[in-house]
């Protein structure tokens, strides 16, 4: 794998030539396309993905079958949560899929292990975002608790709507991003239509109010 595409990883020029050619020797590339998933199996974590191009979905899937987003891994960053199982030695049962067609650079735990030991600037890239990530998700909680289904779909409309106000989206891919059923999206978007808050039509929900 060419050594370049390492740069587009912010603790890749802190680290020592040594940690660096570890690095390159140690990750095994994976190709992945566009829609493709990998599917935890609730075995030990067998290695961190860096992704070098595309992008990717983490998600969960409940008993009950309801699938919902964790997060998002763009290119030039790793799975932090796969590296938390792998120090952990914890079971790894997420799904991944890729958004776009995608590289990985997969990192074997034993690398991600000894590299978090030896380099400075690795660990700190590594604990920011593990930092980042666990202030995101104490919000995310919070929304769950404290906001109601209506200002959710607002507050994630307003966040992804274009110059024109509009959202591509589904009311099934809406229900994912917000941890709730289509359902409940559905009924909830009718009614936020009737008053005139959006417009719905296929694939694309139109935002009528825009908040400053």
């Amino acid at each position: 794998m060419d050594r370049s595409v390492f740069d587009r990883f912010p603790f890749y020029a802190g680290m020592s030539e040594e940690d660096k050619k570890l690095l390159h020797e140690s990750v095994i590339r994976k190709d992945l396309a566009e829609g493709q998933i990998m599917i935890g199996d609730n075995n030990r974590c067998n290695g961190i993905p860096m992704v070098m191009k595309g992008r990717m979905r983490l998600f969960r899937i409940s008993e009950k079958g309801r699938e919902m987003t964790l997060y998002r891994i763009k290119e030039g960053e790793l799975c932090l949560l796969a590296g938390v199982c792998a120090m952990g030695n914890s079971e790894y049962d997420f799904s991944i899929e890729a958004e776009k067609d995608s590289v990985l650079a997969n990192i074997p735990t034993d690398t991600f292990k000894e590299l978090i030991y030896r380099s400075d600037s690795f660990r700190t890239y590594i604990f920011n975002g593990l930092a980042e990530k666990l202030i995101l998700s104490i919000e995310t909680i919070e929304m769950l608790i404290f906001n109601s289904i209506e200002e959710r779909i607002m507050a994630y409309l307003q966040r992804h709507a274009g110059a024109d106000g509009i959202v591509n989206t589904t009311h099934e891919k809406l229900a994912v991003e917000l941890g709730s059923s289509r359902e409940v999206i559905t009924r909830q978007l009718k009614t936020m239509g009737e008053r005139g808050l959006l417009e719905l039509r296929r694939g694309k929900i139109i935002v009528k109010i825009r908040c400053e």
